[in-house]
């Protein structure tokens, strides 16, 4: 989505990350050109009181609307100014990001493209990628294609003849090749996400997705990686090469899935079984007993989890050594282990996997004066203020 939001000092900015488990939520300023710094002033973090609320389709639910107020409400308790402008990220499993390749042949090669033949080129290889986007997730969802809107269609490279080009007006050639980013989500969604949250939080509204806002992380940073997100009930998969975003998707599994276990297995309420999970992925259970019980209960779901990864990273020859670690569900020990200790066979790496984390310290032009913001799991929510600012990166 492009903001016409003029960026201005002393403004004041809602960054709302919703996921399939709970509400995060921070307020910040930016303090200008000069510096560009973004400052955080204000964060709350909320679960939504039913598990899986995400799988509902109806965004006006009590309990989702609840949690959103209550905790932007609570982020805003000590920031006096009302946000100007609200960016929103949503579950993967409702805004979905992906990379589309498309070729286009010309006819006369040997003419230089110009204005009017770039934008026809345009139109039709965005139009052919929503066809095909709007097709396959028909079949996955069963949503009509034309009830599937498009946040975002962006070209992220073109290749004319197999040479890299800025733009295609200007040069000749017959084999044009586009790397694409397709943003999208159900058109009954969208309208429900805008009514409500301008009700909780008037004011601009820009939604995004974190394929959008990853790369500006990335850049001059790591020339290969594959970056999870493990959230609650989803894990999203981004993978880098050459500093280009080459594949987005995601999978149903995630720290929520891992909770539940706990909850089924012992006899307890959800809420219980999210503190014992996070008490052994901090390292806090002393018995050794109870962590060896909890490793043997987490064991089926690792491996689905490892499983569903791995499925979707098969069409790929050769993975980046790398992975990039963050969301609430990516500092169960077991996850980096099997990243780098399971069993790999029939995929080939530049090197042995290894697992590395992405913390808030990590973001170089962000103050956060809460001193609360500390976690993988915030760094979705900075992904989304960060990207306010992209020239920081």
């Amino acid at each position: 989505m492009v903001s016409l939001f003029k960026k201005e000092k002393g403004k004041i900015f809602l960054g709302l990350d919703i996921g399939t488990e709970a509400v995060k939520a921070i307020i910040f300023s930016f303090s200008g050109k000069k510096d560009k710094k973004i400052t955080i002033l204000g964060n709350s973090f909320s679960y939504f009181d039913s598990y899986g609320i995400f799988n509902s389709k109806d965004f006006e639910a009590d309990v989702i609307k609840k949690t959103i107020s209550k905790t932007i409400a609570k982020t805003q308790e000590k920031v006096n100014q009302r946000p100007n402008l609200t960016l929103l990220g949503l579950p993967a499993n409702i805004l979905k990001g992906r990379i589309v390749f498309q070729s286009f042949k010309r006819e006369n090669s040997q003419s230089i493209i110009d204005k009017k033949e770039k934008e026809v080129i345009y139109q039709k290889i965005l139009s052919k990628t929503q066809k095909e986007i709007s097709q396959i997730f028909a079949k996955e969802s069963g949503i009509l294609p034309k009830d599937i809107h498009f946040i975002n269609l962006k070209i992220l490279e073109i290749k004319i003849d197999g040479y890299a080009v800025p733009v295609i007006q200007g040069y000749d050639g017959k084999n044009l090749d586009f790397r694409i980013l397709a943003i999208f989500l159900p058109k009954y969604y969208l309208e429900n996400v805008k009514k409500n949250i301008q009700t909780f939080a008037p004011g601009g509204l820009e939604i995004l997705n974190l394929a959008e806002v990853l790369p500006y992380f990335f850049r001059n940073r790591v020339a290969d990686g594959i970056f999870l997100d493990v959230g609650g009930n989803l894990t999203q998969i981004f993978l880098v090469n050459n500093e280009k975003l080459n594949k987005v998707d995601e999978f149903q599994i995630g720290g929520e899935t891992f909770s539940q276990a706990l909850s089924q297995s012992l006899g307890l309420e959800i809420s219980e079984a999210r503190v014992l999970k996070e008490n052994y992925s901090k390292g806090e259970l002393l018995e050794e007993g109870v962590r060896k019980r909890v490793r043997e209960i987490f064991f089926q779901s690792l491996e689905n989890w490892f499983k569903n990864l791995k499925l979707k990273l098969k069409t790929h020859s050769l993975l980046p050594s790398a992975f990039f670690l963050f969301g609430g569900g990516s500092q169960l020990p077991e996850i980096q282990e099997i990243l780098e200790e399971g069993d790999w066979e029939g995929f080939s790496f530049f090197t042995p996997p290894k697992v590395k984390f992405i913390y808030p310290k990590d973001f170089r032009n962000i103050e956060d004066i809460t001193k609360k913001l500390n976690s993988p799991q915030d760094v979705p929510l900075l992904l989304i203020a960060s990207y306010y600012d992209q020239e920081n990166f």
